[in-house]
């Protein structure tokens, strides 16, 4: 049996626990008071180093699960050697086909009406309900309100926060101080594009090689070379401070 005890550095504590033990408890705590789960990755990495609100958020959450095969051999060299990677996009694909079978009940924040549509006709047994804020939102008490009275309208036993690190994570925390909401929050970030298809996913073996990240540069160049790039740059210091603090 895998340990679930967490495992820490760069300020994570990771889960240790396989896919389907988390599925399972997953499954067992969707009708229980409101928990949410983090999705840390290279950029959430460098994100946590320089934002307060987002350190908040995950100290706050469930769980802090690996969702980066790029981010696990790291772990790994640093004396951190979780089970695997648990990436949030088939987190959530699994969920919502376990959903589907089970008729739940799931709350989308963010992701455009037509990519929702696309979910509510592939999971016809699931009551999705839909708001996806402005951009900027997370910077607008107003906004971010409509946000937390919208899930308290709609009860939900799964809610998927779409919107972005570091937007979604505050957003979860946000949630969870207001104690309005049941069942659990997932911070899946694009996850809901890739199963509906209106971003493509890169072959299973670049998935499984930890090779994604060159088939997503370019696909989508514009968007991600400069973010990689730039958050390769803040990793390198970030990682070197971890191996010394090791040693």
């Amino acid at each position: 049996m895998i340990s679930t005890t967490k495992k820490s550095r760069f300020g994570i504590d990771f889960y240790n626990g396989s896919k389907d033990s988390l599925i399972t408890e997953i499954r067992n705590s969707i009708d229980g008071p409101y928990k949410y789960i983090v999705t840390p990755n290279i950029n959430h990495v460098v994100h946590l180093k320089e934002n307060r609100e987002l350190r908040a958020s995950y100290a706050s959450s469930k769980h802090q699960i690996c969702d980066s095969r790029v981010l696990l051999p790291v772990l790994r060299v640093l004396g951190i050697k979780l089970p695997e990677a648990i990436p949030g996009s088939d987190l959530t694909n699994e969920l919502l086909l376990i959903g589907n079978n089970e008729h739940w009940s799931v709350t989308v924040i963010g992701g455009s009406n037509s990519d929702i549509q696309a979910l509510k006709d592939k999971l016809q047994n699931i009551k999705i309900h839909h708001y996806n804020p402005p951009m900027g939102f997370i910077d607008n008490e107003q906004e971010v309100l409509k946000c937390i009275e919208f899930t308290g309208k709609h009860i939900s036993n799964l809610i998927i926060f779409a919107v972005g690190c570091p937007r979604q994570e505050i957003l979860a925390h946000r949630l969870h101080m207001a104690g309005n909401a049941k069942g659990i929050g997932l911070c899946v970030g694009a996850s809901i594009n890739f199963m509906t298809g209106s971003v493509k996913r890169a072959p299973l073996f670049m998935q499984k090689t930890g090779t994604e990240w060159i088939y997503r540069i370019i696909a989508e160049p514009r968007r991600l070379a400069k973010r990689y790039a730039v958050d390769a740059l803040k990793f390198i210091p970030i990682l070197v401070a971890e191996l010394l603090e090791r040693k």
